[in-house]
């Protein structure tokens, strides 16, 4: 299995929330969440390296040094790689890894359960109280630190890619861009619809916290907010596995893509990280 993905300075991370080996960390973990996502285990990765003329040696150092921290983490090698200038730092990851079941996308069936591996939204609240600032925010980090650490040092769930594969999932992926957008990737791959229960989808701690603070619904940052790398998949009713949380179901109709929410049926559409996005 091999995948690939690509982190840009000022896009995907900057020097004023997190530093340089976090970006390196990083790197290498949304492509083993990649991999994790099809059911794979990582065993290798190569790093392309663009970098500005205005870059510093010792800055480069360091984000080798959470390339090599997360290699360690997660058991895979860099073996190879290359370096250019360019006009924005940016690291480039292909990991490759093996696979006993391959998982793609497109196998959800109607009547599935969509079933996630962990809370969600604690990245997408680190990264907006980092971004707000201010003592209430500072406070919020320091309450709940996994806040900050969702956003800049992701884990992703490794044990469970495979697991899940071995227990059956007809399809899955990686949370990276909200589990609303990720879910109708799933149902779109798959020719089926999908709703999602807000009642029951899982949230991380102090992700309620930060939303009164920044003024959303807790749920959004959930649906909405993305990285949160923990792996969404597309279960038969009678898979047996712990460790998963049911917040939704696959349904026969294409179109029926919506969360069901206290005050009714609301569509999904229009609520993932669009990465074309500006502002």
């Amino acid at each position: 299995m091999v995948t690939t993905d690509v982190l840009v300075e000022g896009r995907h991370f900057t020097a004023d929330l997190s530093e340089p080996e976090d970006w390196g960390w990083k790197a290498v973990a949304v492509n083993c969440s990649d991999l994790a996502a099809m059911g794979a285990q990582p065993r290798w990765l190569v790093v392309a390296l663009t970098v500005p003329e205005q870059a510093q040696v010792r800055q480069l150092e360091r984000v080798y040094a959470g390339i090599g921290e997360a290699c360690q983490a997660f058991g895979v090698a860099l073996v190879g790689g290359d370096v250019s200038a360019g006009p924005a730092l940016s690291l480039a990851v292909t990991a490759l890894g093996e696979a006993e079941r391959v998982v793609p996308r497109s196998g959800a069936r109607a009547g599935d359960r969509l079933a996630v591996t962990g809370p969600l939204g604690a990245a997408a609240a680190g990264l907006a109280l980092l971004e707000r600032g201010g003592q209430p925010a500072l406070d919020l980090l320091g309450r709940f630190p996994g806040l900050a650490a969702a956003h800049r040092r992701p884990v992703p769930a490794l044990g469970m890619g495979r697991r899940l594969a071995a227990a059956g999932a007809t399809a899955m992926l990686d949370v990276s861009d909200g589990l609303a957008g990720d879910a109708m990737h799933l149902a779109e791959a798959s020719g089926v619809g999908v709703e999602i229960r807000d009642a029951t989808v899982p949230l991380a701690p102090g992700v309620a916290e930060a939303a009164e603070l920044l003024g959303h619904e807790p749920v959004e940052l959930a649906l909405g907010g993305g990285e949160d790398f923990v792996l969404a998949a597309a279960l038969p009713r009678t898979a047996d596995l712990g460790g998963v949380l049911d917040c939704g179901r696959f349904t026969p109709d294409p179109d029926w893509m919506v969360r069901v929410t206290s005050h009714g049926l609301v569509p999904l559409a229009g609520l993932a990280y669009d990465h074309f996005r500006r502002g």
